[in-house]
């Protein structure tokens, strides 16, 4: 009997206990609505999980066509930039003979230049010398226009001469007092400043102080000349300007009388 009080005093309407306000009916309840809030909950993140899966996905698919695209790219840059540089390398090899080059016509433009400035300096001394020398042919031209005139003068006198020697029976290759013999020789030296020749003959061939002597050149009549000074195979002779119709130089011959 004890027991059973016992027993029965520890006994309890689990059914109360159940069904009570906040009993385990009411939790059970609570859990089983969270359980299917974390169930949808879970379902929602799965899908969301799966959108973002697929989504990531196609970025990644995306991402790698681009990468492709990009790594093919590059490719054709490293590529291009490999002709390139081959080119660069060409072209500073080209740039560099082509400085070469510059340097050598630069070099040679200045040697061309100092040639032209010579020249032109050249041009104009030959240009001044061309001018000196057309006065000076102008006035050879006009002296001998002179010496033309005077020539014919000569001419005139010397058949005049011939004329009137010839009709009063005159040899002109006669010797009168004081004339100089028949005799021929050279001009060896000429004193052109002092208008000084020196001759071949001298004292010894009858050559004297004050004698005249005719120059000639082939058939050329250059002039004539006066003793000064004689020795006995040398005279120095004085050119006689009035007489004057060429230059006379060295080996020209003179004579006491010419026909």
């Amino acid at each position: 009997m004890a027991l059973a009080l016992a027993a029965n005093a520890s006994h309890r309407n689990w059914r109360d206990e159940i069904v009570k306000p906040g009993g385990l009916k009411e939790q059970v309840e609570q859990y089983a609505r969270k359980n299917k809030e974390l169930e949808d909950a879970r379902v929602r993140v799965e899908r969301a999980l799966a959108a973002e899966q697929v989504a990531r996905r196609t970025a990644l698919a995306a991402l790698q066509t681009e990468l492709d695209e990009k790594t093919q790219l590059l490719e054709t840059a490293e590529g291009a930039m490999s002709s390139l540089l081959a080119q660069k390398d060409v072209l500073t090899r080209k740039d560099l003979q082509i400085t070469e080059e510059l340097t050598r016509l630069t070099a040679d433009n200045e040697k061309l230049r100092q040639q032209i400035v010579a020249e032109q300096e050249d041009r104009d001394q030959l240009f001044a010398r061309t001018l000196e020398l057309t006065d000076r042919m102008n006035s050879l031209r006009g002296l001998l226009e002179v010496q033309k005139e005077r020539n014919e003068s000569l001419l005139a006198q010397v058949t005049r001469f011939t004329e009137v020697t010839e009709a009063h029976g005159i040899n002109i290759n006669d010797a009168i007092d004081g004339a100089p013999p028949e005799r021929n020789g050279t001009v060896l030296v000429i004193d052109r400043p002092n208008r000084l020749v020196e001759l071949s003959i001298g004292y010894d061939e009858g050559l004297r102080k004050g004698h005249l002597l005719e120059v000639t050149r082939g058939k050329q009549y250059l002039g004539r000349v006066q003793v000064r000074r004689t020795e006995p195979d040398r005279a120095v002779a004085e050119i006689l300007p009035d007489y004057s119709l060429g230059t006379i130089r060295e080996g020209d011959r003179v004579d006491t009388t010419i026909e």
